[in-house]
């Protein structure tokens, strides 16, 4: 009998619980879904290591793509901006990364004439990316292969795009920059060991 009651009330909240989803707007359900960061926790991470370390920048090669680099700007209390692309001379940037020389590879792939498998981040306040800014906040913002920059400012409309296109493409950028500022980490926690 106790066994039965429990399977009840259990189904009885499970109904509950569908009927609670199923009466929001599907937009609405797909908003609360996407508020989470993936990026928040690796970018608070690499600004306390940048921070310890005195450092505004800092590079790595991405372990995942051979002939492909990560390399960050940071502004303190400002923006943190991050670039992932492949690069036509790898052993140009892994003498700027072995020598410390980041701020040089991070221009160095800033300023190559193409770019096609580039991934820019414009993460403000340093915080991982947040899909839709707080009022009077500046908003992240993220571009690929050069081209349309995306604004996380919650204003999908005025760029053209759906709510729940808009969404989507917020959880695969955010999580693409998570697994990029894991690699910058990474590269940082190294610095501590030797320093």
């Amino acid at each position: 009998m106790k066994r039965f009651i429990l399977t009840a009330l259990v189904a009885l909240f499970a109904a509950a619980a569908v009927v609670h989803l199923t009466a929001q707007p599907f937009d609405s359900a797909a908003q609360s879904l996407a508020q989470g960061s993936e990026s928040a926790a690796p970018a608070a991470t690499v600004k306390a290591l940048l921070d310890q370390l005195k450092l505004t920048s800092i590079a790595a090669k991405d372990p995942e793509e051979p002939g492909r680099y990560v390399a960050a700007l940071y502004i303190a209390d400002s923006q943190l901006l991050v670039i992932s692309a492949p690069f036509a001379v790898p052993a140009a940037l892994d003498k700027f990364i072995a020598d410390g020389n980041y701020m040089d590879a991070y221009q160095s792939l800033q300023a190559v004439v193409s770019h096609k498998g580039h991934f820019f981040v414009v993460d403000m306040l340093n915080d991982g990316l947040k899909r839709v800014n707080e009022p009077d906040q500046p908003f992240d913002s993220t571009t690929a292969d050069g081209g349309a920059t995306i604004q996380f400012d919650g204003k999908w409309n005025e760029q053209k795009r759906t709510e729940a296109d808009y969404n989507a493409q917020f959880a695969k950028d955010d999580a693409r920059y998570a697994r990029l500022l894991r690699v910058l980490a990474t590269e940082l926690r190294k610095k501590t060991t030797i320093e």
